[in-house]
């Protein structure tokens, strides 16, 4: 069901200060804001695509503050890439280096309400964890994300935000990365296990181990992070794509970009085989759209331009671009 609720900026304000206060969070005033979040006259429409076959962009995985990014710089990265709308990811932790509040992706969203998809994140090792989350259900979030702390994905406390995730038709993205210092571990042990359990709640799988499952052969997350080669068909992702609609994948980053591009004939059978459920996203930490702070690399760019020459068929690429993201945003 969509999710219309937007409330004012006075409801906003008042709602905090009545909900957060409860559970102990700090009053906006004081709140985590990133160095030049200030409003500008930056244009809140994104720049209209260039060439033959113009298109609407929503980027499944946007973080502010990645390398000291601004909201600012984040909507002219949006500006830059054609990207219409973003769904923004709060880390509240800072595992994995970038730390982004969940009150800092509201207010952004109180700035920018036609661009910024806001999402909710908190230490799921807190007491008050469950709490926190109703908390920003109230306030207007759509989704928690990036679920990303040092714990296995068989965790008691795992479930039960996947569990709340079910009870209010929200999304979750997860970060999956086997290994010592990993996050959510135990993805072929464990998923499955959730998507069974839970179907109302849409899990979006993200990062390393997630995508060296594409392929039946996945390598000891100690020997690497990034298989290379040919894949191997018959993986996990493979079957649980099939199997369960409530899943989808979010072709983010370079675990994504390095899992589609490394076997391109594989990856145009994949798209084919799941045109509703692949998210397009960049987990970008560029300000400019062409990496000019990160050597010359844009993930949006590239990623675009990727699915552009190997999905042939236009629906699709319209479901991967635009369509998949609010299907996955509204449980639809």
């Amino acid at each position: 069901m969509k999710n219309d609720f937007q409330p004012s900026r006075r409801d906003f304000l008042s709602a905090t200060g009545a909900s957060l206060t409860a559970v102990g969070l700090s009053a906006l005033s004081t709140m985590f804001v990133p160095s030049g979040f200030v409003s500008s006259g930056f244009a809140k429409e994104p720049l209209k695509t260039e060439g033959p076959e113009p298109r609407k962009l929503l980027d499944c995985h946007l973080h502010i503050n990645h390398i000291d990014r601004s909201i600012e710089d984040t909507i002219r990265h949006m500006d830059a890439t054609g990207t219409e709308k973003a769904f923004i990811l709060p880390l509240e932790t800072g595992e994995g280096g970038v730390l982004l509040r969940s009150e800092t992706v509201l207010h952004a969203f109180h700035q920018y309400p036609e661009r910024i998809i806001p999402f909710c994140q908190t230490d799921i090792r807190k007491p008050d964890c469950l709490e926190r989350l109703q908390a920003y259900h109230k306030l207007g979030c759509r989704g928690v994300g990036e679920q990303k702390e040092h714990v296995p994905l068989d965790d008691p406390r795992v479930e039960a935000v996947i569990a709340f995730c079910d009870e209010v038709n929200w999304p979750i993205t997860i970060h999956f990365q086997d290994g010592v210092k990993g996050y959510n571990q135990g993805l072929a042990e464990h998923l499955e296990t959730y998507l069974k359990r839970y179907k109302k709640v849409r899990i979006i799988g993200h990062a390393q181990t997630w995508w060296a499952n594409i392929s039946a052969d996945v390598p000891p997350a100690e020997k690497t992070l990034y298989p290379k080669g040919p894949v191997k068909p018959g993986g996990l992702l493979d079957r649980l794509l099939s199997e369960y609609p409530n899943l989808y994948a979010d072709l983010s980053a370079g675990s994504g970009f390095g899992a589609l591009s490394r076997d391109e004939e594989f990856t145009a059978g994949f798209f084919e085989r799941h045109p509703n459920q692949l998210l397009f996203g960049s987990d970008c930490p560029c300000r400019d759209g062409q990496g000019g702070n990160f050597n010359g690399v844009c993930y949006s760019t590239q990623l675009q331009d990727f699915v552009t020459r190997i999905v042939t068929d236009p629906k699709i690429r319209e479901n991967i671009f635009y369509n998949n993201a609010m299907r996955a945003l509204e449980g639809a």
